[in-house]
């Protein structure tokens, strides 16, 4: 077989691991396990959408690529409450960051395998003193990424003290697109919403999802338990159209995906993000969000995967 070459690098202030295999390369940043870059060998682009503005500096998260949302979504005032009430200090809440702190962290090599069919990786990251001050809990995260002409990336959390603790969750996807007005995403019709932009109202999706404004939706895929075996995953799979391609996200131990395009207005105000960056970009976020927000009991383990792949 050809060679695979997978080899740790420096990009300005974080490390990386960048991969070229013959069937796709690829860049995984340390800091936050956020895969940014993802090309199979039969695409002419980057499956993922990253901004030409990011800064790769020690603590900030970049604007692109795989994002980990851990152990809250969004702002923390915004989560149920099972998650607010386990920050008791005031002056955390006030300050916590947006999409919690592990995407700001960098995350430990567990193993790398490589073989002509795909490559594997595994990043950690565990509980420590400088964790508990935001977060007052023992914890073990591990991130596995599975390359090859598709993309698996599984979050698996460990509960790894004496205390039951709850969390929200999301592998933050970007994609690309040529004009976000021609993209659509299918199959959620049917499927109720809560618009994050009008009073966090509840509305039932007619048709296909389409962008002509500024978007930040929560959708929840309710699994009908009657026609489900015992014992089945909860998923669901949406199709991505786009003037460029089509893709399909598939995710799996999730009921909860969040759609977002900042649009005209918000780009403004975004960093590492330029005024017409929206016109080529959008979010779907394989989540544990709002009622599907997640309660580990010691030693328990809760895993959260998405799967990307693009048609030909």
């Amino acid at each position: 077989m050809n060679h695979v070459f997978c080899h740790k690098i420096n990009i300005d202030q974080l490390k990386a691991i960048e991969i070229e295999h013959p069937l796709f390369s690829a860049t995984l940043l340390l800091q936050g396990a956020q895969l940014i870059e993802f090309t199979p060998s039969h695409s002419t682009h980057n499956l993922l959408w990253l901004s030409d503005t990011v800064e790769y500096k020690q603590g900030k998260p970049l604007r692109g690529g795989i994002p980990i949302c851990w152990p809250w979504f969004g702002n923390l005032d915004k989560n149920p409450e099972a998650i607010q009430n386990q920050i008791s200090d005031s002056q955390n809440k006030i300050t916590a960051s947006a999409h919690g702190f592990v995407r700001s962290l960098p995350w430990q090599v567990l193993s790398i395998s490589e073989s002509c069919h795909q490559v594997e990786i595994v990043l950690a990251l565990t509980s420590s003193e400088e964790s508990k001050k935001l977060w007052p809990f023992e914890f073990n995260l591990e991130a596995r990424f599975v390359l090859s002409t598709t993309l698996e990336v599984e979050l698996t959390t460990t509960n790894t003290g004496h205390k039951t603790f709850a969390i929200s969750q999301a592998l933050h996807t970007y994609l690309p697109t040529a004009d976000i007005t021609k993209t659509y995403i299918h199959n959620a019709h049917n499927t109720f919403y809560i618009d994050a932009l009008s009073h966090w109202k509840e509305t039932k999706q007619a048709g296909r999802i389409g962008f002509s404004e500024e978007t930040d939706r929560l959708y929840f895929f309710k699994t009908n338990q009657n026609s489900q075996p015992q014992n089945a995953k909860p998923q669901y799979e949406l199709r991505v159209e786009s003037p460029m391609q089509q893709q399909i996200l598939k995710s799996t131990y999730s009921q909860s995906a969040v759609i977002w395009n900042p649009w005209i207005e918000k780009s403004k105000q975004l960093s590492q993000f330029k005024a017409d960056d929206y016109q080529h970009m959008l979010c779907i976020e394989t989540a544990n969000v709002m009622s599907d927000h997640k309660v580990l009991a010691p030693n328990q383990k809760q895993s959260l995967k998405l799967e990307l792949s693009q048609l030909s």
